[in-house]
Parts: structure tokens; C-alpha cells; sequence
């Protein structure tokens, strides 16, 4: 082969190797599929929740990590103590990709641990409460800047 032919050859094939990493990139571009939605009852309209925290799998894996790890480690209690309708927080696990809400919760820090119910039902009338402790309270805190 001559000269001009390898030097030909070399280039189209750095050109397939580049066109094939644009189009990887292209394809493979981070989707959300998870996020996790922090949010405070509103001061003058109680039947609504301003969020004011969305961390999502795409930007913030490490902190939607440790919340799924905080909800499988949870433990159920039964007889808590907390107003239904005045929670510290409400956070939400949703996958916006297909549009699914796939935990409803509302959190109450109570001293050292915190209470987590989770909306089974249609609505608020049918909640499970969990318990998690100091340490994954902390983190939430810590995480979310809480300021209670």
C-alpha cells in the first residue's frame, strides 16, 4: 500500500472511532430516573407544600443513595405521638421518566431519632409509620440544611 493510501485509512478510521464516541455520548446522556423532593408546608396556605430541595440519580447519586438506604433500613413502630397534619418535612421519591410516584412521606424529627409515615392509601388516612435513627436523621438534616 502506498503512503497516501495508509494515511487515508488512518484518518477515516480516527473519524469512525470519533463519530462513534459522539454518538455513545448522545446516547448514553445521563436520564433522571429517580428523584427525591424536599418540601415545607406553606406558611399561609397550609394544604400546600412548597419544595425546595430536588436532588435527582443524574446530579446527585450519592445523596439519593443514602436516602433509599435510609428507607430500607427503616423499622415500623406502631402508637406514635406526631400531628398528622403538621409534619417537619415532606419528601417524596417520584420517577419523573415515567411519571410514577413511588413514596409519599412526611417526617417528624422527634429528639434523637426521626418518624417517617408513608401514604399507603389514596390518601392520608392510610399511613405506615417507620422509625429511623439518630444518625440517618442527622444526615437528612445535615443533607437538606433543615433549619426547624
Amino acid at each position: 500500500m502506498s503512503k497516501t493510501v495508509k494515511i487515508i485509512c488512518s484518518v477515516i478510521i480516527a473519524g469512525l472511532i470519533f463519530l462513534g464516541g459522539v454518538f455513545a455520548g448522545t446516547v448514553s446522556n445521563a436520564e433522571v430516573t429517580k428523584e427525591i423532593k424536599i418540601g415545607y408546608q406553606n406558611d399561609g396556605n397550609p394544604d400546600r407544600v412548597d419544595y425546595h430541595k430536588v436532588y435527582t440519580d443524574s446530579e446527585n447519586p450519592l445523596i439519593m443513595d443514602n436516602f433509599l438506604m435510609i428507607y430500607l433500613n427503616w423499622e415500623k413502630v406502631d402508637n406514635v405521638n406526631v400531628d398528622l397534619e403538621s409534619p417537619d418535612l415532606y419528601i417524596e421519591l417520584n420517577n419523573p421518566k415515567d411519571s410514577v410516584g413511588l413514596i409519599d412521606s412526611k417526617l417528624w424529627f422527634d429528639n434523637d431519632v426521626a418518624i417517617i409515615g408513608r401514604r399507603v392509601g389514596e390518601s392520608w388516612d392510610q399511613v405506615i409509620f417507620y422509625e429511623i435513627d439518630e444518625s440517618d436523621a442527622e444526615y437528612i438534616k445535615k443533607t437538606i440544611e433543615y433549619e426547624g
